[in-house]
């Protein structure tokens, strides 16, 4: 607050001060010189902060900020003359060298704050350039030079060049403050490379129509993108982006019908060029390379949003991997341990003589052994089919296996009644569904006493229902008993936006189902 407390104090004394005064030009300079210092310490800062790409990032900012002000060193003597008067110097090469290199460190920013998206955008950018070019020169340009003889004249276009660079900067800014894992900077970047076009928005004008005049309004508006960025640089913090999180739909909508559209301005241009022919050769060669990209960019999204879709199904089986391994090493140690302790007191009493007790003692070793056996091959199951997705095996084939698998070791007859196809649910929905089954399963044998159980599925409208009922005791749902694991069951099924219902009361069986929306 205290560096734009600064600039509206300076700015607001500016202003009162006549125009052309060498008073003007002080207070200018004055401002220009602790905006460039601050900007540099903030850049330094944030450099020997970061590590890596980020250091990188902060090192081509502070290398286009730089090459800038080597640049501004003569920058009086290039407004002597009109626009288009002025021939080549190393002036307009340092400006050129210090926006590539802004450049270069925006898309770095978007690949670190963004996946699959760096090529796509990259090629964005460009194209915004070429489209506003083709606006700005049919609409202003081009009929304020031309009288001047001096149009596509070196300065012209590198001047031309500063907004176009402007312009692909702020989209840049605009697709990283898009991101879900934006970084916190992003907002002062944004400011800072909106202030920047703004100023050279007004260069251009002024240049173009004579009324310039050396530290007018345009040098203002650069000192405060000089503190925004600064400002930027202070607040440097490490960038990450979110896996499964996109920008979204709306985000992208608001683009293509707003002010930096390629689409939007090729529009104007030809609707224009359509009432007021002849339209420029220029104008319509900008368009068809425009409309080729627009095409070849419907390919590249496409390609990004389909590898971007295996990543996230990659990630889901690794997550869903992780946790059978850790859920089968627990199975494993609690069921061999408990088997391991039965077995030894049916040997103590076996020493004892107490022959009955000891045979009791066996069968519940056996019991408890098959039980353990059912809980290991369970997970083995899942760890399947997150590691190879489902495998050779789809969702009904695998759940008629678990089935049959089921009714062996606890021997309480089945019936598979699966109406409605599971092919669809996305991986991490068809995990959720198989993690809430054996759950299911498991109270069926454990706590419900039935003698059948049946899986269902149904569709209903665009509602997708996945059940399990059971013929056993059923329970009070208002006051269950516990470890029947329905929070456990509800979580899972949060977790991919399902719902979860238990449906139960004593002596009437058990019913517990997943509800999917919008399936039909």
């Amino acid at each position: 607050m205290a560096v734009f407390a600064c600039w509206v104090f300076g700015a607001l004394f500016f202003a009162t001060l006549p125009a052309g005064s060498g008073e003007r030009f002080l207070v200018a300079n004055a401002l220009y010189i602790g905006a460039a210092v601050f900007v540099m310490f903030s850049l330094g800062h944030a450099i020997t902060g970061a590590g890596g790409r980020q250091r990188l990032l902060w090192c081509l900012l502070g290398g286009g900020v730089v090459a800038n002000f080597l640049g501004d060193l003569g920058w009086s003597g290039l407004q002597g003359g009109q626009l288009g008067t002025q021939g080549a110097s190393y002036q307009h090469a340092a400006y050129l060298v210090s926006y590539l290199l802004l450049v270069a460190a925006m898309l770095l920013l978007v690949g670190l704050a963004t996946r699959r998206i760096t090529l796509v955008t990259g090629l964005d950018a460009l194209c915004i350039m070429l489209s506003a070019g083709v606006l700005t020169w049919y609409f202003f340009l081009g009929s304020a030079v031309s009288a001047t003889g001096a149009a596509g004249s070196w300065e012209v276009l590198s001047v031309l060049s500063w907004v176009l660079f402007d312009a692909a900067l702020l989209f840049l800014c605009l697709v990283v403050l898009s991101a879900p894992g934006k970084p916190p900077f992003t907002g002062a970047l944004t400011l800072g490379f909106l202030a920047f076009a703004v100023a050279d928005g007004l260069y251009l004008a002024s240049r173009a129509t004579g009324s310039y005049e050396n530290a007018g309004w345009p040098d203002m508006i650069w000192v405060l993108g000089l503190a925004c960025l600064g400002l930027a640089a202070l607040d440097a913090s490490p960038v990450a982006p979110e896996v499964r999180a996109r920008i979204e739909p709306w985000r992208v909508f608001l683009f293509w019908f707003g002010p930096l559209s390629p689409a939007v301005h090729l529009a104007v241009v030809l609707l224009w060029g359509a009432t007021h022919p002849p339209l420029p050769s220029y104008a319509a060669a900008g368009g068809a390379i425009v409309f080729l990209y627009l095409a070849l960019r419907v390919a590249l999204v496409s390609s990004a949003s389909r590898r971007l879709s295996e990543e996230q199904e990659e990630l889901a089986r690794r997550l869903e991997g992780g946790r059978v391994l850790s859920e089968l090493h627990d199975t494993v140690k609690q069921g061999v341990h408990g088997v391991s302790l039965t077995l030894r007191s049916a040997l103590d009493a076996a020493r004892r003589g107490e022959h009955d007790e000891a045979a009791q003692m066996v069968s519940n070793a056996l019991r408890a052994s098959r039980e353990t056996e059912f809980q290991v091959s369970r997970p083995y199951d899942e760890l399947k089919t997150s590691i190879h997705g489902e495998g050779s095996l789809r969702p009904r084939e695998y759940l008629r296996h678990r089935l049959v698998k089921f009714e062996e070791y606890f021997g309480i007859k089945t019936h598979e009644d699966l109406q409605a196809p599971l092919d669809g649910l996305s991986p991490m929905e068809t995990a959720a569904v198989y993690r809430f089954l054996v759950e299911a399963f498991w109270n069926v044998a454990k706590h419900s006493g039935a003698g059948n159980m049946r899986l269902e599925s149904r569709l209903v409208g665009d509602l997708l229902l996945v059940r399990v009922r059971d013929d056993g005791r059923g329970f009070d749902t208002t006051n269950p008993p516990p470890g029947l694991g329905l929070d456990y069951m509800r979580q899972r099924a949060k977790e991919v936006g399902a719902d979860f219902d238990a449906i139960s009361a004593p002596g009437r069986g058990t019913t517990v189902q997943l509800r999917f929306q919008g399936r039909g």
